[in-house]
């Protein structure tokens, strides 16, 4: 046994061909914070026995995969990230040298699976049906753009697979990201970015284990409903987004992350992420007066499907990079 730090942890993803089997791993992640382990659910003894003891014997009844990790949106990785939360994918043929990806709400309780490799320094450790439960994404001044992710899957097996090699992926910072607000998507190629100081966005999935009688594992691990729900910090210079919230005025998001510092390939286009939610609505305002400080507000919002126009509550969710597939 040896004594490490977090940074020799390796963590390496991949889809899984057939649900639960495993996969040999695609990509590292790396990651900034890393906590998915085993978890068990106990079955306790409690009856009375003469004594003051409150238990008498224990009993491992369910045995699962769960935890977070936090890392860096990176322009090809995050990919399985998206396949796996909305779960589905389409990959658009090569152009100028890149491929755009759209992943879209696949209506069902089965979403793509993954499998996770752990590699430590003292074990290798194989997760299956890893679920991903929710996305969390962050942009703040001054910070690569990140993201927060919760998973759950089956307990973990000892493995001899490895993890692949780091590689060269773009990011993303403050001055790659547009916010824009409209009436409706359709406005949204001509409206004009919003001033935010900073953005999150939460995709939920309620994932849950799927237990039955006479195992200890979870037969599957299921999506349940979807819900999506952000808010943005701008300075307080007029009352709109307040009044948005007051007169519940419904109106369509675009967020978007562009690398203009990069090509892909020698052509000429910028790797990005684009999110685009038709239906949104305001449900929470509030100011900032600290004395010392440009008055701020922050304003809450959560996306709906838009029924009228037919479109789900996320629209649009595209990666352009220059993998072919996922």
């Amino acid at each position: 046994m040896a004594k490490f730090v977090g940074r020799l942890l390796q963590l390496g993803i991949a889809k899984e061909g057939t649900r639960g089997a495993g996969a040999a791993s695609t990509y590292m992640l790396p990651n900034t914070s890393f906590s998915f382990d085993d978890k068990i659910v106990q079955a306790r003894s409690v009856g009375a026995l003469g004594k003051l003891a409150d238990s008498e014997e224990a009993f491992v009844t369910t045995k699962y995969g769960q935890g977070d990790f936090e890392g860096e949106i990176r322009s090809k990785s995050f990919g399985l990230l998206l396949y796996s939360m909305l779960g589905t994918v389409s990959s658009a043929a090569v152009v100028d040298e890149s491929y755009t990806h759209t992943f879209t709400i696949n209506q069902s309780n089965q979403h793509q699976s993954l499998s996770f490799v752990v590699v430590d320094s003292n074990t290798s450790e194989l997760y299956k049906l890893v679920m991903l439960e929710s996305l969390e994404l962050t942009a703040e001044l001054d910070e690569v753009v990140r993201y927060s992710a919760s998973f759950m899957g089956k307990q973990a097996v000892g493995t001899s697979e490895t993890v692949p090699a780091a590689v060269a992926e773009n990011k993303f910072t403050k001055k790659h990201l547009s916010f824009k607000i409209a009436e409706n998507i359709a406005g949204l190629a001509g409206a004009t970015a919003s001033s935010i100081k900073s953005l999150n966005l939460t995709i939920n999935k309620n994932v849950a284990l799927d237990d039955v009688l006479g195992t200890a594992e979870p037969e599957d691990i299921l999506n349940r409903q979807l819900g999506v729900e952000g808010s943005v910090t701008l300075n307080y210079e007029a009352e709109t987004f307040k009044n948005y919230m007051k007169d519940n005025t419904d109106r369509a998001i675009e967020i978007k992350l562009t690398n203009t510092d990069d090509k892909l390939g020698s052509g000429s286009t910028n790797p990005s992420l684009t999110i685009q939610m038709p239906k949104v609505d305001f449900f929470e305002w509030e100011p900032d007066y600290s004395l010392d400080e440009i008055v701020s507000q922050t304003i809450s919002f959560k996306a709906s499907r838009d029924v009228s126009g037919g479109a789900d509550m996320i629209s649009t969710c595209s990666l352009v990079n220059d993998v072919v597939s996922y």
